[in-house]
């Protein structure tokens, strides 16, 4: 029981001396087309072919832009901040806007949006030429 403070706060000094930086920030102001979605409680797959619709995101430093077929379907104000994902319990960075949170990971060219909650959908994204 002697040795229990001293190691708590030893690995309570360890915790705080790590780096808070977490992964860096996702390069995400652009325009993306979407590719595919998958997920939700049956396992769905949908693409641009099978829906017959070309849906790209406009993402601005604040906001992100919905288009179908051209035509705008909605504006939401997000912000970036860094939290646990569900996928594997890992600082990740999250979009925030209002009550649903959705992780965001890029890769080269392309950017993947999986939604915070069990038995939802994943969303591939491809960097359009600007």
């Amino acid at each position: 029981m002697k040795y229990m403070i001293p190691l708590f706060l030893l690995s309570t000094i360890l915790a705080c001396g790590t780096s808070s930086n977490g992964p860096k920030k996702p390069k995400i102001e652009g325009n993306w087309r979407w590719t595919i979605t998958t997920g939700g409680f049956a396992g769905t797959t949908t693409t641009p072919e099978s829906t017959g619709k070309q849906i790209h995101l406009q993402i601005t430093k604040d906001s992100i832009f919905t288009y179908t077929d051209g035509e705008l379907q909605r504006a939401i104000p997000y912000n970036l901040q860094l939290g646990k994902v569900i996928e594997s319990q890992k600082m990740e960075w999250l979009i925030h806007n209002g009550e649903h949170k959705t992780s965001i990971y890029r890769k080269d060219s392309l950017l993947l949006m999986n939604e915070q909650c069990y038995d939802c959908f994943n969303q591939t994204f491809v960097k359009m030429k600007e």
